[in-house]
């Protein structure tokens, strides 16, 4: 993860080298042009020094040959060794290839006026006049063509020096052009990278703010923030989308949570419309039982018995799970009840998967709905019916069906039932809607704690024809 910090410091350490570099490339461009000007500056510098001290040397000369002074000889001899080292610069800092025989002869005549010079001064202190005298007028005439052919190699440069200096105007002008090039590239750059950083920055933050200011006014769907740079931002967009789902993950929760206690404390409170002194019921159904057990009536004591069980199943804590096999224990005592109303018209069967009877189940799920099955399915039909329950396993899913033959659903009812399954809006009486004898707990009550207890929502299938029955079919989570 890189650190908006370090991209920061990247930045202005990218902006200060592009700058430096605009401003180096432009110092060393100044400095070539300066160099090149002070290098023809010095040529005609040169020139000019070897000219005058031509003429000075020859002064000298004539001055200690008529005054004798020792200090005019001095001058002489400092003369002649500065005029030998700049006779050695000429090769090195003025030659090229136009001007190469011109200073070639320069450079002799340099060489012989040196040495004419010399000989003269010997010859006249050696008092050899004649020499003196010929050494001293071919040194002057030899001045005198160094002056002229200076003269000649001036006006060359002088005319090179218009050449360079044309040269030297374009390549400044093309200097001038690159340099704002140059620093226009740099801003365009340096304007790229402002926004794209301050953009990485900005933009994540703006989203956030956004989505905070939905959530703070109730709003908690919503796509998640996608963030692409890999720094501080992206830990708190990732934190930030992670919140919301927390957020509403605890408000489902608690949306789930209210909406089980809403029917938790309708089933108490049918429970408690129920509970007229249970104790005393109890203990009379006991009694009951005993006097039938007493008078040799068997049937009436399985009754009895059958009828307290499915009550004091019914009277037990409402919000405590109970298992497949205390439901299918309650079914069948409910069924029990019911046939010795029907006799042979209602026929019972059961199919169970033995290795399913530990599964958790909310309390009430199997009466309700069988009694559903036994009200609106084949109570009414003259012939009477069939109802089946069978229990069985699919790989890590059990399946739960109640199937009768009875007179079918009506599509506007499957329809409602189906709508609510997948969370369509129903009316609140239909929680509430009690039909016959029944014991008021509804198909949608059922359906409802199933989901919540489950934590999924296509937990029910409903397959039903008009006058050919209809099946209850729960998927359930396996252990």
């Amino acid at each position: 993860m890189i650190r908006i910090r370090t991209k920061l410091i990247l930045y202005f350490i990218i902006l200060v080298l592009l700058v430096n570099g605009v401003a180096f490339y432009l110092y060393s461009s100044s400095e070539t042009i300066m160099r090149e000007y002070d290098k023809s500056f010095q040529r005609f510098l040169l020139l000019n020094e070897i000219s005058q001290q031509t003429n000075i040397l020859v002064e000298k000369m004539n001055a200690y040959i008529v005054e004798k002074d020792p200090v005019y000889l001095r001058d002489f001899n400092e003369t002649n060794t500065q005029l030998r080292i700049n006779k050695k610069r000429l090769s090195s800092e003025i030659e090229n290839k136009s001007n190469y025989v011109v200073l070639t002869n320069y450079e002799n005549m340099l060489e012989s006026f040196l040495d004419d010079s010399y000989i003269a001064i010997r010859a006249f202190q050696d008092s050899d006049i004649n020499q003196y005298s010929a050494y001293f007028n071919e040194a002057t005439d030899i001045s005198g063509y160094i002056q002229e052919t200076t003269m000649s190699l001036i006006n060359q440069e002088l005319t090179s020096y218009q050449h360079f200096y044309s040269q030297m105007a374009k390549r400044n002008y093309y200097y001038r052009i690159t340099a704002v090039l140059f620093l226009s590239a740099v801003f365009i750059l340096c304007t790229i990278l402002a926004i794209r950083i301050s953009g990485g920055i900005t933009n994540p933050i703006k989203r956030l703010s956004l989505a905070a200011k939905e959530i703070s006014a109730g709003h908690l769907t919503g796509e998640d923030i996608q963030v692409t740079s890999k720094d501080e931002l992206k830990l708190l967009t990732e934190t930030f989308n992670q919140m919301r789902k927390n957020i509403i993950d605890l408000v489902n929760e608690i949306k789930d949570k209210s909406e089980l206690d809403k029917l938790l404390k309708e089933l108490e409170l049918k429970n408690l419309q129920n509970q007229i002194n249970p104790h005393f019921l109890f203990n009379t159904l006991n009694n009951i039982a005993k006097m039938a057990y007493l008078e040799e009536a068997p049937e009436t004591t399985r009754l009895i018995e059958s009828v307290s069980t499915l009550l004091r199943y019914n009277l037990e804590n409402i919000d405590k799970p109970s298992t497949l096999k205390d439901e299918i224990n309650v079914v069948k005592e409910y069924f029990y009840i019911q046939q010795t109303r029907f006799g042979d018209r209602i026929t019972f069967f059961t199919h169970i998967d033995e290795s399913c009877m530990n599964v958790p189940i909310p309390r009430l799920t199997l009466q309700p709905i069988v009694e559903n099955a036994f009200i609106h399915g084949v109570e009414s039909k003259e012939e009477g019916g069939t109802i089946t329950l069978s229990i069985f396993k699919k790989g890590e899913q059990i399946f739960i069906e109640v199937t009768d033959d009875g007179l079918g659903m009506e599509e506007e009812t499957k329809a409602r039932l189906l709508n609510y399954v997948n969370d369509s809006e129903i009316q609140s009486n239909e929680l509430h809607k009690r039909s016959g004898h029944s014991t008021g707990i509804g198909v949608i009550n059922v359906i409802k704690r199933l989901q919540l207890f489950y934590q999924q929502k296509d937990i029910v299938e409903i397959e039903s024809e008009k006058g050919r029955g209809t099946t209850f079919r729960f998927k359930i989570k396996g252990v």
